[in-house]
């Protein structure tokens, strides 16, 4: 089996277990334990002894966390689909959506913007719903790589287009916190079927 086979076998039956992993995760999931985080958070200096302002870290970053990784206790996001009525060949996009996701090996955070293009056979959705959906996908922490890669195949199940191109071009700031230092910017694409050419997507060097 080739390598790239390989890694799309392990990420189809890693997607086939997450729903008994998030349904494990609402059955046991009690709220973050926040005396937990303050002990952490004290040993690191985070002490309101040493500042009073200190005293809203722990509640305050649990509700972060409890947001930004609200994807891991809830069911993955669906497109309802709805007839097209176009004409065969041309593409919907939707671009500059707007991503927030954390890193997994630093649950810190990266940003960007991603477009999503696809070549309807006979289904489309509407284009609120799919901005949602990106956004849910991204509230599992995960690399970048495989948000990109979900996204396309979210839209590919759920309207059986003839192609589908994603794009996502983000900022890491494990990447410019740390190590490196530096504010490049990762670009991922992932393609199904006759998918839209890269060349279709925003430019890596766009400038808002």
């Amino acid at each position: 089996m080739s390598p790239a086979r390989r890694k799309t076998s392990k990420r189809a039956a890693s997607t086939a277990k997450q729903p008994a992993r998030r349904a494990a995760a609402r059955r046991h999931h009690d709220g973050p334990d926040i005396p937990a985080l303050d002990r952490f958070l004290r040993s690191l200096g985070v002490d309101p002894e040493h500042d009073e302002e200190y005293s809203l870290t722990a509640p305050l970053l649990a509700d972060l966390l409890m947001e930004r990784t609200a994807g891991l206790r809830e069911d993955p996001p669906t497109l309802r689909p709805m007839p097209y009525r176009g004409h065969p060949g041309e593409t919907v996009a939707i671009e500059g959506i707007h991503v927030y996701g954390l890193c997994p090996h630093h649950l810190v955070p990266y940003f960007g913007e991603a477009t999503v293009r696809f070549i309807p056979r006979h289904r489309i959705c509407g284009a609120g719903a799919l901005v949602r959906a990106v956004r849910a996908l991204a509230n599992v922490p995960r690399l970048q790589e495989d948000l990109t890669q979900e996204i396309a195949d979210l839209v590919e199940r759920s309207l059986a287009p003839r192609g589908v191109y994603v794009h996502m071009a983000a900022r890491h700031l494990c990447m410019e916190l740390r190590g490196a230092e530096g504010r490049a910017r990762l670009v991922t694409e992932a393609r199904r079927g006759e998918a839209p050419r890269a060349s279709e997507g925003p430019s890596p060097g766009r400038r808002r």
